[in-house]
């Protein structure tokens, strides 16, 4: 009994060994320099605006006084640069782009304040502060898009256009139905690539506590659905974000989830109070909440308009920026 003990006790260290010298190996090979922007609250050279106590990082192009189209970015937890190729709309409108609470460069904040519902009213804020009165475009992309069509159905009456370009599910029916993934992808070029940006993340000094979780989620996350882009290619992280919002986009799931954990969503209730046409922007390749996911999703709605962005995966305002403005402004101005 006492060498079967011993033969245990020491199984076990030596295996303690092991994972302690893979763990320093692996950890040493991945040595470098690997950095996250600060944030607004850091950062005094970041544009920026202070509503309801709150500190977005947010910028504005094109003349004030001309008619204001906002730009809603994608997540949860992501940031707007993968849409900026919309600035081109600043020669005949004012167009406002702004990280969401907690995500990208905007302040970090409590998860406690980060919802559903504070998006939704973080929005409101913006459409108050640069329509002044007036009816405003709002052009939402993937998470935004969901954003806009919660928002077409609580303020039709703000709205004066509004583009989805791929929401990804406006109900819980739709998000079953749409096979995309929250978790990890259990296949080994995806846990390599998680293992890697892990360690990675490991050599992060800053510049905030969420600095290292947000590296992680941002060079991960977007192969956990590489269906979304054409061949399975994922465009580089770079060209997509500056900066992932981890804690805001667990807080904001986490808040749209029942007793059970099953992601309860209802963001159509009241949208065809909307009268206006809404534009469905779809790409060519998503295999997951592509064309036939977003011809259901369009049902939903009074009046719509479906353009296709040929030859491009879920980001097509970065994938093909000049085609996908191109539709959006000839939506805008067919009115």
């Amino acid at each position: 009994m006492r060498r079967t003990l011993r033969i245990i006790i020491r199984t076990a260290l030596l295996l303690c060994l092991a994972v302690t010298v893979l763990f320093a190996l692996f950890f040493f090979l991945t040595a470098g320099t690997y950095t996250v922007p600060g944030t607004v609250a850091d950062d005094p050279s970041l544009p920026r605006l202070t509503l309801n106590g709150r500190t977005f990082h947010a910028e504005a192009f094109g003349d004030s006084a001309g008619p204001v189209v906002i730009v809603v970015h994608g997540g949860p937890g992501w940031d707007y640069r993968g849409l900026l190729s919309l600035k081109a709309l600043s020669d005949q409108y004012c167009v406002v782009f702004y990280d969401q609470r907690g995500t990208g460069l905007s302040a970090r904040v409590d998860p406690k304040e980060l919802t559903l519902e504070s998006s939704l009213h973080d929005l409101d804020a913006m459409v108050d502060h640069f329509g002044k009165g007036r009816k405003v475009d709002l052009i939402g992309h993937s998470w935004g898009a969901m954003l806009v069509s919660g928002y077409l159905g609580r303020h039709p009456e703000k709205v004066r256009h509004a583009v989805l370009a791929e929401p990804g599910f406006l109900t819980s029916d739709m998000m079953k139905s749409s096979r995309v993934r929250f978790g990890p992808r259990w296949e080994a070029g995806f846990m390599f690539r998680a293992a890697k940006a892990w360690l990675e993340s490991l050599h992060i000094n800053g510049p905030d506590k969420d600095a290292a979780s947000d590296y992680f989620l941002g060079q991960v996350a977007p192969y956990a659905n590489p269906e979304y882009y054409c061949n399975g290619v994922v465009p580089d992280a770079a060209a997509l974000h500056r900066r992932a919002g981890a804690r805001a986009a667990q807080a904001i799931l986490r808040s749209a989830m029942n007793e059970r954990g099953d992601v309860r969503i209802d963001l159509i209730d009241g949208v065809r109070n909307f009268k206006s046409p809404v534009l469905f922007l779809v790409s060519d390749c998503n295999q997951l909440i592509g064309r036939r996911h977003q011809e259901k999703q369009a049902k939903f709605f009074l009046e719509v308009k479906t353009a296709i962005v040929k030859g491009s995966g879920h980001s097509m305002f970065a994938e093909k920026p000049q085609e996908s403005v191109g539709l959006v402004r000839d939506y805008l101005l067919d009115r």
